[in-house]
């Protein structure tokens, strides 16, 4: 548990103790459209932002805003439950329920719906194809790939949608100890529910509940990498590593809690995370982009890196969450969708739709508000994070803060923290000293 204590220089300043390598970002999330079951968020090529809501009824539907979300308007298109969007040349995609794709040219204004179930329809019962979902989608090498949950297999189309061929399902098949998959044809043999694909390496990976795979793109068929996927649902790629969460909790303290790949998953390293979030390896949702990485948690909260997992920062204020009786500790909405823009991030934080609270909605955190590292790993790796009202360490230092001319302007002792919400706007000198090292180095207060 976090403990609070109180540091006085010329005010009482309420402190955050932290375990090594973490840090709690003073700036907050806010809610800039609610929904009540919030799906998904998406930002368009021209900055337009497009979010989906979740009704089993399909009551929901898509949203847009073309002003950074100060208003919303609900798109003229039938609901599907649409769960994930992306980019596919000109066209954003959106998959749904049904074997239905939403497809916009125009930045999501407007959509058609197409229906791919019909390549199912050999392999899947009729109630199967009518509640198949996917949620694995990549457009890749110009082809829109997309694998269905319900055991189908994987199809790809050359024209955005219009027409499908198959892959190979022979490839897929696997015993589950002589039973088929109750939805299936296949007599004896089942294929995966698949939960993603991604690119490394210029080679398609698939990632099942059970099985990776990647594509053998000369006659289309599929190689088992793995048989331990364990629900490797989520993804995101930094600097050609392709990092890989898992959406499912992982009560064996061995499990890795991000795995990654540089090579199209022909070997795997993984990372780890700091202490304070050790209890929920469940990973919804991964984004990365310029600023660095980010990892939302079902009920853990929200992470941010910017060195590829060594390091992570705690940026979940403003996330609404309950408290666990058990031990009064917070447990957070689940955060399904993140993506950014030059300004933001955002996130689709869910509730349930019967819940009727105002908690689910569409969330933003300001990208110039996030925690900056400055790390000298030469000497005696003394690490400093920056937000624009906090400068954070990793062990108890001195913080001394002087003016670009050189004064004294804040000088903290023995701590881990010190507030930079009083100094006025210009850029500012750190000197941070912990084990008879120092660092020094630049920020600017905005």
């Amino acid at each position: 548990m976090m403990k609070f204590y109180t540091k006085f220089f010329t005010t009482v300043v309420l402190l955050l103790t932290l375990s090594f390598s973490t840090v709690v970002s003073a700036q907050q999330w806010e809610q800039i459209q609610e929904l009540p079951a919030a799906q998904n968020i998406f930002v368009a090529k021209n900055g337009n932002l497009i979010s989906s809501d979740f009704h089993f009824d399909y009551i929901g539907g898509i949203y847009y805003s073309q002003d950074g979300g100060l208003n919303w308007t609900k798109a003229d298109v039938e609901d599907y439950a649409y769960n994930r969007m992306i980019q596919a040349g000109d066209y954003i995609i959106a998959a749904g329920e049904g074997c239905n794709l939403a497809r916009s040219a125009d930045n999501g204004i407007t959509w058609e719906v197409l229906n791919y179930g019909y390549m199912y329809s050999e392999y899947l019962t009729e109630d199967a194809i009518q509640y198949n979902v996917c949620y694995a989608i990549i457009y890749y090498k110009n082809k829109l790939f997309l694998a269905d949950f319900g055991g189908g297999g994987v199809i790809y189309s050359e024209d955005f949608g219009e027409t499908w061929t198959m892959t190979d399902r022979e490839s897929l098949k696997y015993y589950i100890d002589g039973v088929a998959m109750t939805r299936a044809k296949d007599d004896g043999m089942a294929i995966d529910s698949f939960y993603n694909m991604a690119e490394n390496n210029n080679e398609l990976l698939l990632f099942g509940v059970y099985f990776v795979y990647r594509l053998n793109e000369t006659d289309y068929t599929w190689e088992l990498l793995r048989n331990d996927s364990n629900f490797m649902g989520v993804s995101t790629t930094v600097n050609n590593r392709l990092f890989c969460g898992r959406a499912i909790m992982n009560y064996n303290a061995n499990t890795p809690f991000l795995e990654y790949t540089e090579d199209g998953g022909r070997t795997w390293g993984h990372v780890g995370h700091a202490d304070t979030i050790s209890y929920d390896t469940n990973v919804r949702a991964m984004h990365s982009d310029e600023k660095g990485m980010y990892v939302a948690l079902q009920q853990g909260g929200f992470y941010y890196t910017t060195d590829m997992g060594e390091t992570w920062m705690n940026i979940s204020d403003g996330i609404p969450y309950n408290i666990n009786n058990n031990d009064g500790s917070k447990m957070y909405y689940s955060p399904l969708i993140v993506d950014s823009d030059d300004e933001y991030i955002y996130t689709a934080i869910y509730d349930l739709p019967w819940a009727g609270t105002s908690v689910s909605g569409i969330y933003r955190y300001k990208k110039s508000d996030l925690p900056v590292a400055s790390v000298d790993r030469t000497l005696n790796d003394i690490a400093v994070y920056i937000s624009n009202s906090t400068i954070y360490t990793a062990e108890v230092a001195d913080i001394a803060i002087y003016s670009i001319n050189g004064t004294l302007v804040s000088n903290t002792t023995s701590a881990i923290e010190a507030d930079l919400s009083s100094l006025a706007r210009g850029v500012y000198i750190y000197q941070v000293t912990c084990n008879n090292a120092t660092v020094t180095g630049k920020f600017i207060k905005r």
